[in-house]
């Protein structure tokens, strides 16, 4: 066995903190946990000098590959570059599991990457290219719009060839979910989509009268992921009766509800609650919804996902921390709890003995994370070694 050992670390296990404590590694597992320095250190070992050690971040919701594949409209990229070039950007976040979020929105949709035949092809190559070498581990969730009548034999058979890793059921009418407030709606397609507020309404329009599938057809969905054990979310949550509705789909989990009263609902009846962790980062909803930081008080959020913006969950674990939440809980919230809701916490998101050795070293800088050091598997993965500025030439 090839043994590897991180000491003198202050090492956030789910339940307390650890100081000056030992990681001890063998081959790709952890193999113990210690309080105080190791008796033999080797030149390999890994002095942490009193900076966090943490679990591998585990990220249950990141639309971030959609960006890697079309950062720009008709601009977009092979897969092969896109999955390798966010894999390197994802591990130097200190994410270690991700949860690719594909939205399968309708057969001709105006982004290329959420078109039906885009994303079933997204959806294999990440299948596939997970299989060769890689830093991080690779995931997927689809996110199925239920307005995409013409998917639903598509998803099935994902389904029964258990080619995704989570379901999560969305409906972007505009009028409810996400998209309550029109206005709002109007404002995004037109600031951050470019559109004119001629086109804008049309898609509006256009939207809301679209037919749904009806509902024997996503319980039967429902029921198909349930049974080959595939984690069910229900999505932008805003009534009491959609949570009853949700609950018959054997969902664990609820994503972004929308005001206070449905996410307390939702805690009552046993559902992971999960918030954009950029939203608890600025403080607010880009769309004018519950804030993730209101939650949060009433102790309503269970998962903090990176959504948009992967470099949001590190730092928005560190600013509970810094606002008195013990760093336990909030480490939580980015790795145990989402392995928990998506079933995979038996070999990764916390530190402890027999687990996967997907570890970060992070030491901070004003309350500001800095990541140093990432570890998936047991071995190191991704350094980073800061310097100072060096003065070349009588400038800095």
């Amino acid at each position: 066995m090839n043994t590897l050992k991180i000491y003198s670390a202050n090492i956030v296990t789910p339940e307390k903190v650890i100081y000056n404590g030992t990681v001890v590694i063998k081959d790709d597992k952890i193999t113990e946990v210690l309080d105080g320095l190791p008796e033999q250190l080797q030149p390999e070992d890994i002095n942490a000098k009193g900076s966090w050690v943490l679990p591998g971040l585990v990220d249950s919701h990141s639309d971030a590959i959609e960006m890697e594949l079309e950062p720009r409209p008709s601009s977009t990229f092979p897969i092969e570059v896109s999955f390798y070039e966010l894999e390197k950007k994802l591990v130097g976040e200190g994410i270690t599991t991700i949860y690719h979020s594909l939205s399968l929105l309708e057969e001709n949709a105006k982004k290329f990457v959420r078109q039906n035949k885009t994303v079933l092809s997204v959806i294999e190559d990440i299948n596939r290219l997970s299989q060769g070498a890689y830093l991080i581990r690779h995931k997927t969730h689809l996110r199925y719009e239920i307005t995409n009548l013409s998917a639903v034999n598509e998803v099935k058979e994902l389904i029964k060839k258990q080619k995704i890793d989570q379901l999560s059921f969305m409906d972007h009418t505009p009028g409810q979910g996400q998209f309550r407030d029109i206005e709002i709606h109007k404002k995004l397609l037109i600031d951050h989509r470019r559109f004119s507020e001629e086109e804008a309404m049309e898609i509006i329009e256009h939207s809301r009268k679209q037919v749904k599938l009806e509902e024997h057809v996503v319980k039967e969905l429902a029921d198909l992921a349930h049974e080959h054990r595939i984690p069910i979310a229900s999505h932008d949550d805003d009534t009491l009766e959609k949570l009853e509705v949700v609950k018959e789909w054997n969902a664990t989990i609820s994503e972004f509800p929308i005001e206070l009263q449905i996410a307390k609902k939702a805690k009552e009846m046993g559902l992971f609650i999960v918030m954009g962790a950029p939203n608890a980062l600025l403080g607010k909803s880009h769309s004018n919804n519950l804030s993730a930081m209101e939650a949060l008080e009433h102790k309503l959020v269970d998962i903090l996902c990176s959504d948009y913006y992967p470099s949001s969950l590190l730092h928005a674990a560190f600013k509970l921390h810094s606002q008195g939440t013990p760093i336990y809980e909030a480490i939580k919230m980015v790795s145990l709890n989402p392995a928990k809701a998506l079933y995979i916490d038996h070999e990764v998101g916390s530190i402890e003995v027999g687990k996967k050795a997907d570890l970060l070293i992070v030491s901070e800088e004003q309350s500001r994370p800095v990541l140093q050091t990432v570890l998936v598997n047991g071995k190191v993965v991704c350094q980073m070694n800061y310097q100072m500025p060096l003065t070349v030439g009588g400038r800095v």
